[in-house]
């Protein structure tokens, strides 16, 4: 193009300092305002260092955090500790005052005279009454032999032991056998849970009755309610009998075996309770999980009753100092936001009033740049006016370089009929009717090929259609692939297509589609010039919903400083007098309008470079859709086709 110029990168804005002689000269501004500012760090390391001390404020709450559980968690040990060792010596107390009566009552003829004369079973009730009121005892009773009740503290009570066998409770027998009978269950008669003493009568000599007394444990429940805590007593089944919590009376801490409770239910030792289990796990964990509430767990054993005390502290007390960490963390990050905010703010200060200073220094040497600026813009539209040229000069180009191809695919079937029509002639003449139909059958394939190929070409050379289609990109693939074959031909460049079994149907502009990738093929088959062996690859798949093609060569490769660039107007890799730089720029905005992506990255195993365009996959309306059948990223394909010289597929 004759008259075109070249122009290096724009000068500085320039100020204008006169010298000693009075010439004005232009100065660069570079001189004029970073020597105020300083060495300064890159703004990435200022950046990070800003986010540092939040980011080790962050980790130290984390471990600070942990730290703050495990202190309150031991704490909390600490005090359940002292409550346990107190609500065991309660317990033990509380007990220890009745123990004493069933030996004691064991031996006095006005409560055991009844067994041997019946008749005096009103003053054994009235002796009883009596001495259950004195000592506090719930209640005190006699059994003979059989375990029948006789006497009892409660005779003229609806609930009245008198006349009730009671010879299937533990305890009973415990003491038959001499031993000292001691079982904690709920009334049979009256429904009111107690803990029983049992003695034989006499003491040393043949068993005729037993003396029990029924301890009631209410009281102790109500000094643990009345302090506010969590407090149960488990059998050494693990069954909860005591505790602050009615909701758990009478259940399992864990799940009992079958054998436990037919064991249970034989004694009536919780009358008709369910025995159902808390938490499922073992009863040795230290945490357990009741109805949705997590618990830190502390045990102490009961010796003389085979006993655990629990005391349960709920989790979100343990954890509470955890939140208090976090929450001094998140302050102390948001006064350093704060003053981080004050410095900036004075920073900017600073700044705007070097601004205003250098504002009126500006508007001095704007009246001088008007000569400067007018000379730009006449070089901008010379650009314009360059640009405009190359353009037109690649227009023509590809409109040669189709006409060359279309030349050359038109010549040898045309030269072919003229050798078919010059045979069909002489077998006709030879009389040879089955010949002159073979060359005629011949002659009409060769036709097909011509309308074929111009049909396609044709298709090719109206860029201006758009509509928008449902197509499959294999056809695509394929139709390109039949655009470059005499390039292919010409250039001695094996073409590989890889193609998946299953469609890959999209919504798109067919012809826009074609038009980039045989963009993208012309550029592989370039690329490849010099090789050994030269090998262009298009491969395309379902990946994650969305139809990929990469289209690869074996050829030198991009440069990883250039690919960034690679998409750019007017930047190519080729030769000045072979490429404008235009192909890429345009496939890549055709692509971005079509919704999907154009992208370039070097081979994984070889030399060469790879150009992969994606585009979204129609959504099929039964609800299935190719995007759910291809989530696997697996592909299945179909052997590769590769292109001959005859240029099938």
């Amino acid at each position: 193009m004759t008259g075109a110029k070249t122009y290096g990168p724009a000068a500085p804005l320039s100020t204008v300092e006169e010298t000693s002689d009075g010439a004005p000269r232009l100065q660069g501004r570079s001189r004029h305002i970073p020597t105020r500012l300083g060495l300064r760090l890159p703004a990435q390391v200022r950046r990070v260092l800003l986010f540092l001390p939040p980011v080790l404020l962050l980790l130290l709450a984390v471990f600070a955090a942990d730290w703050a559980e495990v202190q309150s968690g031991l704490r909390s040990d600490a005090v359940a500790r002292e409550r346990l060792t107190l609500y065991r010596e309660t317990i033990l107390r509380e007990l220890e005052k009745h123990r004493y009566l069933p030996y004691i009552v064991a031996r006095d003829p006005r409560a055991v005279g009844v067994l041997s004369d019946p008749s005096a079973a009103p003053m054994a009730n009235r002796f009883l009454k009596d001495l259950a009121a004195t000592t506090g005892a719930d209640a005190l009773y006699v059994m003979n032999a059989d375990g029948l009740t006789v006497a009892a503290s409660n005779f003229d009570t609806a609930g009245s032991f008198v006349g009730n066998n009671y010879s299937f409770r533990p305890y009973f027998q415990e003491a038959k056998d001499g031993g000292e009978g001691r079982f904690f269950a709920v009334g049979a008669t009256t429904g009111e849970p107690g803990f029983f003493f049992a003695r034989s009568t006499p003491a040393g000599a043949p068993v005729q009755g037993v003396v029990v007394v029924k301890v009631d444990m209410e009281r102790l429940e109500n000094n643990w309610l009345d302090a506010g805590e969590t407090v149960m007593v488990t059998d050494v089944h693990g069954v909860v009998f005591l505790g602050t919590r009615d909701d758990w009376r009478y259940s399992s801490i864990a799940p009992l075996d079958d054998m436990v409770v037919a064991a249970i239910r034989s004694d009536r030792q919780y009358g008709n309770a369910r025995l159902a289990s808390l938490q499922q796990g073992p009863l040795a964990q230290t945490r357990l999980v009741i109805g949705g509430t997590a618990w830190r767990q502390s045990r102490l054993r009961v010796g003389m009753l085979d006993w655990t005390i629990h005391y349960l502290t709920p989790m979100s007390e343990v954890r509470a100092p955890r939140g208090v960490v976090w929450a001094g963390a998140f302050a102390l990050i948001l006064l350093y936001a704060i003053w981080l905010l004050v410095l900036r703010s004075r920073r900017l200060g600073r700044v705007t009033a070097g601004l205003r200073q250098d504002a009126a220094t500006l508007r001095d040497l704007n009246r001088r740049l008007v000569d400067e600026i007018e000379e730009r813009r006449r070089v901008e539209r010379e650009l314009r006016d360059t640009q405009a040229d190359l353009a037109r000069t690649g227009r023509l180009a590809a409109v040669g370089e189709m006409s060359a191809a279309v030349a050359h695919e038109l010549n040898q079937p045309l030269a072919a009929l003229g050798m078919f029509v010059s045979g069909a002639r002489l077998y006709q003449q030879r009389g040879e009717t089955a010949a002159v139909t073979e060359n005629l059958d011949e002659i009409d394939a060769l036709r097909h090929r011509m309308a074929t190929l111009t049909q396609e070409l044709k298709r090719f050379a109206r860029p201006g259609e758009s509509r928008i289609e449902t197509v499959d990109l294999r056809d695509c693939l394929k139709t390109s692939a039949k655009l470059v074959r005499p390039r292919i031909e010409e250039s001695g460049v094996a073409l590989q297509l890889h193609l998946p079994s299953q469609p890959m149907t999209a919504n798109t502009a067919p012809l826009r589609v074609e038009q980039v990738l045989v963009n993208l093929l012309r550029n592989a088959i370039d690329a490849c010039q010099g090789v050994e062996a030269p090998v262009v690859e298009a491969r395309a798949r379902i990946e994650e919903g969305r139809a990929v093609i990469e289209i690869l060569d074996n050829g030198e490769g991009i440069p990883e400083p250039l690919r960034e660039r690679i998409f750019q107007p007017f930047f190519t890799t080729k030769p000045a007098a072979t490429g404008l730089g235009l192909g890429l720029a345009i496939s890549a905005r055709i692509v971005e309008d079509l919704g999907g992506a154009l992208k370039t990255r070097a081979r994984r195993t070889s030399d060469g470079a790879c150009f992969i365009l994606s585009l979204p996959l129609a959504e099929d309306r039964d609800g299935a859709g190719t995007v759910a059948a291809d989530r696997s990223g697996e592909e299945a394909r179909t052997p590769s086709h590769q292109l001959d010289d005859a240029g099938a597929q």
